[in-house]
């Protein structure tokens, strides 16, 4: 009985050993600045000062977290959907709400190309808009995640921005990672995608940046993402460009936010430490959430579930804002809603 306990143990390590030298072999380890491919196509050569534009955040949770679903890493159950007409409904009514907003420039996070958790579905492809040029930077790539039960699996998942003007240059650069090994491995590796538009009758740029910052950390790596964050802007606010960064920011975009702390989560967002980021204008709807919790379906739950203000912009001082605004779909199609703002580039 001992000999058979042993071998049974000796088997068990030797197979997590065999298992973490594959993910150790296989992780994605992308360098600090990588150059992006330009996706679709348009016909526009330049932004122009002084006229009016707009542009779309939205964290889409890859087509797999709308009204029905709660997700395990919020308390939950759920690994991934086991529908994938769901999925593919989610992201056919998540390109219209896109359309129908009719934005110049588009923020999506949270995007699979080819994942097991959405059925492989490449959903850059489906949401692509013509007359549309864009870039996409990979933000978690794994061969295979080994949790929990039923696993993740395979993922290659990012963020991707769009817009109506021919794009002069896309990057990924990488943000710091608060993960060690052996999590490191198979977790998210965040980057900021920076994407530059000439400016009509100008040397200067009109630069984006998009991003997914830190989600399930301590608070240390939201803080230092944070950071590098606001040195890159500065430096490009510094060069004469025009700059909006934004996305999902996974920090209260609030000052002083109290919380109803009879409304149901088992995750909530991180403090934003101002004092990190310039004395900028914040492109933020103070009225309308833009997340919710996923520790319960919200059918039937629409009004335990706390929510979050963590979507929006922050725009240099040459840049107007002329209006921030949730478009509510009231997260039938995702745990986020799209934030549209209308801007201009002043003289």
């Amino acid at each position: 009985m001992k000999r058979k306990i042993l071998t049974v143990f000796v088997f068990l390590i030797a197979t997590i050993i065999v298992l973490l030298t594959a993910l150790t072999l296989l992780e994605y380890n992308p360098k600090d600045e990588e150059n992006l491919s330009v996706i679709g196509k348009s016909t526009r050569e330049s932004v122009k000062i002084n006229e009016d534009y707009s542009i779309i955040s939205f964290n889409i949770g890859y087509g797999a977290l709308g009204e029905t679903e709660d997700f395990f890493m919020d308390g939950g159950k759920t690994v991934r959907p086991d529908d994938k007409f769901m999925i593919e409904n989610n992201i056919n009514n998540i390109k219209e709400k896109i359309i129908d907003l009719n934005s110049d420039f588009v923020f999506v996070q949270e995007v699979d190309e080819d994942s097991k958790r959405s059925h492989n579905i490449n959903q850059i492809n489906k949401l692509l808009l013509e007359e549309m040029e864009g870039s996409f930077a990979y933000n978690y790539r794994a061969k295979y995640v080994p949790f929990p039960f039923p696993t993740i699996g395979k993922v290659n998942s990012g963020i991707l921005t769009m817009g109506r003007f021919k794009i002069k240059d896309s990057k990924r650069i990488s943000l710091p990672n608060p993960f060690s090994w052996p999590v490191r491995t198979v977790n998210l590796k965040r980057a900021l995608q920076v994407t530059r538009y000439p400016i009509d009758e100008s040397d200067n740029e009109l630069v984006f940046i998009n991003f997914h910052l830190e989600a399930f950390d301590s608070g240390e790596g939201k803080t230092q993402q944070t950071k590098l964050l606001s040195k890159i802007i500065l430096q490009e606010y510094e060069k004469g460009n025009y700059v909006i960064a934004g996305g999902d920011w996974n920090q209260t975009l609030i000052k002083d936010l109290t919380s109803d702390p009879n409304l149901l989560t088992d995750w909530t967002p991180g403090t934003l430490e101002w004092e990190n980021l310039p004395k900028w204008e914040f492109g933020v709807d103070k009225n309308t959430p833009t997340n919710r919790s996923l520790l319960k379906p919200y059918i039937g739950n629409e009004n335990q579930l706390a929510k979050f203000f963590i979507d929006g912009f922050i725009v240099s001082p040459n840049i107007e804002i002329q209006d921030t605004k949730v478009s509510k779909m009231d997260f039938k199609y995702s745990d986020h809603e799209p934030v549209k703002m209308n801007f201009k580039l002043l003289d």
